[in-house]
């Protein structure tokens, strides 16, 4: 009458531990990958503090900037928060972070020709992943990708003051 009884608790038992352990997987990843996120904003930030006319390779120069200020890779913004975001996994025999589904913002972004950045003005770096989801049941639950953001706020230190 109860031969059974044991191998149908086992079934039972097992599926609720294998879905708290897939759960568990994505969560360790999904947390190692917002550290590393979090340090590359971190890192983007304070370069911004310190140079706030580099956010990108592309970032125009005031006119009065020193001429030795050049903002090509590895001097700007984003390159800096990206590369952190890279390094941070490298202890990990296979990397958590692909390269590729990261973005760095920048802003103030600025629309005008030469940038109006002052002394005291805050610089926000936003780093944002796009982390995909390894287990089966967590992508039925979650959706196939989880957004990872991680925001950092500087106040610039070396830019124009603000009453010349």
């Amino acid at each position: 009458m109860r031969r059974g009884q044991g191998l149908v608790e086992l079934a039972l038992s097992l599926t609720v531990l294998l879905l708290l352990v897939m759960g568990l997987i994505d969560l360790g990843r999904a947390f190692v990958v917002w550290l590393a996120i979090h340090d590359a904003a971190a890192e983007g930030a304070l370069y911004a503090a310190v140079n706030p006319y580099c956010l990108n390779p592309s970032s125009p120069l005031p006119l009065d900037a020193d001429p030795d200020v050049q903002c090509d890779d590895p001097n700007n913004v984003q390159y800096r928060a990206y590369t952190r975001a890279l390094s941070e996994t490298r202890w990990i025999p296979f990397s958590l972070v692909d390269p590729s589904r990261i973005a760095v913002i920048v802003a103030p972004n600025q629309l005008s020709p030469i940038p109006a950045i002052y002394e005291g003005d805050p610089i926000t770096v936003t780093v944002i992943y796009t982390m995909p989801i390894i287990t089966p049941i967590m992508q039925a639950m979650l959706g196939p990708e989880l957004i990872v953001r991680a925001q950092a706020i500087q106040i610039a230190l070396e830019a124009k003051p603000r009453n010349p």
